[in-house]
């Protein structure tokens, strides 16, 4: 299989057709995100021994094999502080939080929702949603903020070339479209005329996009780059996904996504594949909710009231989920395990969410596994004696 010609915009998206350059700036930023990250790999496992590659400058070779790597989207880490009572997780995953001047949804496993209710207080409409914000930074202003300065230590991940604009105007449509048609310009922007990614309307008035901080594309090509380095600690090369993540250090430990996708990137590296991630590279919701088990007031299959809105087939990165008016009740009069509907959560528990990777020739890398970031052992001069005391890790 050839190089790839162009990164596309994930989900199969149109929007930036008929913006100048900004199909060319999006492919420049995917190129250089995936640079910038194998840089930083070759700086710990040595030049020319970096497993993760860029589709566009590297051909993917066979024998090719392809890894959806699925996670469940609620966020793991509200759970299980809440151990027993469901309720009182659905309840802090539904709220926004502040933290830093930010407000932002606490839904960190690249899922998010925003919930509509009725006068009744029922809820009529949830919105999921797990397109990254750099695609929407790059709509508004041609590029997402984090690439526009050179990178100081140079190399390919350095500064941007395309000199694209974006499109407010195109930006200010689709929010009119996907939230709503009173949204202004000036409410997408901060004060110094930027786009503001935890925007009204993306946070307490609507969802276009991921809000969480942690939620975003560079996360995922960086977890992907990170989790190809093979680990040991005391001698033993490391498996586990929980070991692999706190070792390493990409992502958060306590999650249900970053864990998992280390692990099945790690295994792969194991096996000495060169791996990448698919093109468009994106994060996507995995079809409808499993509805089994759920139950409406007049007995039409839950699993109908799922509409994806937003992406090409299986490239979903928007859907509703709501009930005709026509049938005479909410999306609150359905059951999920006997229970109700009073948050977005309780339907969030039944959405996988995925990414896909790439890995092709098997055993061409016979990497050696490296220690763990701190657990090195101490170097000594010549001729003097470390005392090495038991490890606490």
């Amino acid at each position: 299989m050839p190089t790839i010609p162009i990164f596309d915009p994930p989900a199969g998206l149109t929007d930036f057709d008929g913006i100048t350059d900004q199909r060319a700036a999006w492919d420049e930023f995917m190129a250089l995100s995936f640079q910038r990250n194998i840089e930083d790999v070759e700086a710990e496992v040595g030049a020319g021994k970096c497993q993760y590659y860029n589709a566009k400058t590297t051909s993917t070779d066979p024998p090719v094999a392809t890894d959806v790597i699925r996670w469940k989207g609620f966020p793991l880490v509200i759970a299980a502080k809440h151990p027993g009572n469901k309720k009182a997780a659905w309840t802090e995953a539904d709220k926004l939080v502040t933290s830093g001047g930010s407000r932002f949804r606490p839904q960190d496993e690249y899922l998010e929702w925003f919930v509509t209710r009725n006068a009744q207080n029922k809820i009529t409409r949830v919105v999921f949603a797990c397109e990254a914000p750099e695609y929407w930074e790059a709509l508004a202003e041609g590029y997402p903020r984090e690439f526009a300065m050179p990178r100081p230590q140079g190399g390919l991940g350095g500064t941007k070339h395309t000199q694209a604009q974006g499109d407010k105007n195109t930006l200010l449509a689709l929010y009119r479209q996907l939230v709503s048609p009173s949204v202004q310009l000036s409410d997408l922007l901060d004060g110094n005329g930027r786009y503001n990614r935890q925007n009204k309307w993306n946070t307490t008035d609507g969802i276009v996009h991921l809000s969480h901080p942690a939620n975003t594309l560079g996360a995922e090509i960086n977890i992907g780059a990170q989790a190809t380095i093979l680990r040991k600690k005391n001698g033993q090369v490391l498996t586990g996904a929980d070991d692999l993540i706190r070792c390493s250090g990409y992502g958060v430990a306590e999650r249900a996504s970053d864990p998992h996708i280390g692990a099945e990137v790690n295994a792969l590296a194991r096996a000495g594949h060169a791996i990448t991630i698919l093109n468009p590279v994106g994060l996507y919701i995995d079809g409808p909710p499993s509805t089994a088990g759920w139950v409406t007031p007049d007995g039409t299959p839950a699993v109908q009231f799922w509409t994806p809105v937003r992406g090409a087939v299986g490239m979903t990165v928007r859907a509703v989920f709501e009930v005709p008016s026509a049938k005479g009740y909410t999306v609150g009069d359905i059951k999920i395990g006997g229970q109700a509907i009073e948050f977005g959560g309780q339907i969030a528990e039944h959405i996988d969410v995925k990414l896909t990777g790439i890995a092709c020739r098997p055993g061409s890398f016979q990497n050696a596994a490296l220690a763990c970031p701190g657990d090195a052992p101490p170097v000594a001069a010549p001729g003097v004696q470390i005392a090495r005391l038991p490890s606490r890790r």
